[in-house]
């Protein structure tokens, strides 16, 4: 991930209109003059800080997985919890999010890996880098479950920390076509009472 340029303050409000514009259209749908509009920033001042619509893309996704990344951090180093109860917080602090933000409405980095065939090499690297890095967070905890013995150490923790994302994507992907949260509360209970029961047989 490049480092992130400091933000004044129409730099900031163009990455916040623009991820509130793609999130509930599409990166390819949503044009600059739109966001431009709702931003009220002159087309002058989007080309300061950002050369090109990809460009721009790029900053929304890498500014969504700092902001991800730092509402995780705290949950992984709390050692009042077990691996495994950590584990379960940061999904569930998850889905407190998607509550907030309505069953209907998609995050920025999902909805543009959807569109991943449409968009340029940058903007999918970006993306791609995004997942890694949560996956990578996972795997942490898994690892660190497996040595607490709250884990079968017969798994390989970035293969189903690789797992977990692909199934939380798709709980997520399905409570927007329900309109209901009720495939994420079955995420949870599946991964939780299932998959990851508290001790595994090797």
């Amino acid at each position: 991930m490049s480092p992130p340029i400091k933000d004044t303050g129409t730099r900031a409000r163009l990455l916040e209109v623009g991820a509130e514009a793609i999130s509930e259209k599409s990166f390819t749908s949503c044009g600059l003059a739109e966001i431009l509009e709702r931003a009220r920033v002159p087309k002058g001042s989007f080309y300061h800080y950002f050369k090109s619509k990809e460009e721009f893309g790029v900053a929304l996704i890498e500014k969504e997985t700092v902001e991800f990344v730092d509402e995780l951090r705290p949950i992984i180093a709390d050692r009042k919890r077990t691996p495994l109860e950590r584990l379960r917080a940061i999904f569930e602090m998850m889905r407190d999010e998607c509550v907030a933000r309505g069953a209907a409405r998609q995050c920025l980095i999902p909805k543009l890996a959807l569109e991943t065939g449409q968009l340029s090499e940058p903007v999918q690297a970006a993306i791609k880098a995004a997942y890694d890095q949560w996956r990578a967070l996972l795997a942490q905890v898994v690892r660190e479950a497996q040595a607490a013995g709250e884990l079968s150490r017969s798994r390989d923790p970035e293969r189903l920390a690789g797992v977990l994302v692909m199934l939380w994507e798709g709980a997520t992907m399905r409570t927007q076509i329900d309109r209901s949260m009720q495939p994420i509360d079955d995420f949870l209970a599946f991964v939780f009472g299932s998959l990851l029961i508290a001790r595994e047989s090797a």
